[in-house]
């Protein structure tokens, strides 16, 4: 099996979740790591027979991935949470040999990035190769995690790759991982904290590099194995392999500021090879994290439909069309087995949608989302919407669970229950109305045109009882009713 992957200009580009991310931003910025010697641990890796590239951990746009031809959709990105990954290996022609030379990179990774053309295909990893964060945690925040992709899935019945985005295990999340804050995984402050995530499918490489962390003064507490499924995951390189890809969320930054500082930096990623053949000693299948609880939101039903019998009496001069919600995207483990692309699903969240709906600039058009605060509710550790246009499944415009606690009590004055519920509104000017969403027309795909097809959708994160996604049978959807002039 070769080693060496093609430097393509579309393999540059490929977001990555096979690397190990070493901080490297400037003095001050929030992904340096504060323990350890990261020299030594670079020599030490060296030393135990690996050879390492470089690569860089930065922000990615979804949209300006899309609009510049580089996705085929924007992955129903979920608008104003933002997205970092690794984007592939520096190539051999240009000259970055040092991890400090790529804090200042960012022209030139954003060149990488959004201006070669061709569409992003992943990136190929073999059995015994690893990745390794070396990073901190984000600043304080409602939600974060770093989860693993199989981008292209070669089908042998097909013959082909197809593009499947799914994800091969849970994410490490605020709640599971293991940092300086949280040693061993225990509770703490998982925030701005340093860690350490080996991602692989060998535990042979697993060791080692642990070994060459602890070596190098990084204690054991905050290292964290990511496993890639052998089983499940096709590694090799060629055109009968898989690719694969990392990303990391974030949403709801207690300092917006510090948070942007964060999302921003450009770290240096480094995949690590063994230089020999070693004999490969797989790990299992992870196992995956159980949904629901047994508890439900079944007792707010009759809340819930007074609420919107008090929202169609609001605007009963108006037109109305209520639109279904249901599952918009299968779990991975079924989607990889369907051929389903499902855009970078993740196990720590729901995705919903209300059926495909149009919303132009008259201003008695609009489209009126309620439903259950999954937050309030307990079920999740926050929850929004968003709109999207159908053909771009392109995210322009949303609203968090922070933004409409309270917003339901107009309606249902008096209901003790109210506080669980939400109402919102999505319309092309809002004025001053509060809990209102302007929904954009451009620039580009940064909108959604007059009339053109959308749909909004729905997600949310991760209930803290599970530390993973809610049952959808434990929720009751949101919902959307569009209004019109009659």
């Amino acid at each position: 099996m070769s080693r060496l992957l093609p430097v393509t200009l579309v393999s540059i580009v490929s977001l990555v979740l096979i690397s190990v991310v070493i901080s490297c931003a400037p003095i001050g910025n929030t992904t340096n790591v504060s323990s350890g010697d990261i020299d030594a641990f670079h020599s030490s890796l060296e030393n135990s027979d690996f050879t390492l590239k470089l690569a860089p951990f930065v922000h990615v746009d979804l949209i300006k991935l899309y609009e510049a031809g580089k996705l085929a959709n924007a992955a129903g990105n979920n608008a104003s949470a933002p997205y970092r990954g690794v984007f592939g290996a520096v190539p051999d022609n240009v000259k970055i040999k040092d991890v400090n030379q790529l804090s200042n990179a960012q022209e030139m990774v954003d060149n990488w990035l959004y201006n070669i053309p061709g569409l992003i295909q992943g990136w190929q990893l073999n059995p015994d190769e690893a990745v390794v964060l070396v990073t901190k945690t984000p600043p304080e925040c409602a939600y974060f995690s770093y989860c693993g992709f199989i981008f292209y899935k070669y089908y042998e019945k097909d013959q082909q790759r197809k593009w499947v985005w799914t994800s091969y295990n849970d994410p490490l999340n605020n709640l599971t991982i293991k940092t300086s804050g949280t040693p061993n995984g225990a509770k703490g402050n998982p925030f701005n904290q340093d860690t350490i995530i080996i991602v692989t499918a060998d535990k042979g490489t697993d060791q080692r590099i642990r070994s060459a962390a602890v070596s190098a003064g990084y204690s054991a507490d905050i290292i964290n194995t990511y496993v890639i499924p052998s089983s499940m995951v096709k590694l090799g390189t060629g055109p009968e392999y898989d690719t694969i890809v990392l990303g990391q969320r974030m949403a709801l930054f207690a300092d917006e500021k510090a948070g942007q500082e964060y999302v921003n930096a450009v770290s240096a990623a480094i995949r690590v090879t063994p230089k020999s053949q070693v004999k490969l000693d797989p790990f299992p299948a992870p196992e995956l994290r159980v949904r629901g609880t047994g508890k439900t939101e079944v007792d707010l039903q009759p809340a819930l439909d007074e609420l919107r019998r008090a929202i169609l009496a609001k605007y009963n001069d108006l037109s109305a069309n209520e639109f279904e919600t249901s599952v918009w995207l299968p779990e991975s483990y079924e989607a990889v087995q369907t051929e389903t692309y499902v855009a970078g699903e993740s196990r720590d969240t729901v995705y919903l949608r209300c059926d495909t709906l149009t919303l132009g600039d008259d201003p008695d058009e609009f489209a009126i989302v309620y439903g259950v605060n999954h937050a309030a509710s307990g079920k999740a550790t926050y929850a929004n919407c968003n709109f999207y246009g159908e053909a771009g499944w392109n995210g322009v415009a949303g609203i968090y669970n922070t933004e409409y606690v309270g917003s339901a009590e107009e309606y249902l004055p008096g209901n003790p229950l109210a506080k669980y519920l939400y109402v919102c509104k999505f319309a092309r000017n809002c004025g001053s109305e509060k809990t209102c969403v302007a929904v954009p027309t451009g620039p580009g795909v940064y909108g959604v045109g007059l009339d053109e097809p959308a749909f909004i959708g729905f997600r949310a994160y991760m209930e803290p009882a599970t530390k993973v996604g809610p049952a959808y049978t434990e929720l009751l959807f949101d919902r959307v009713i569009k209004f019109n002039s009659r």
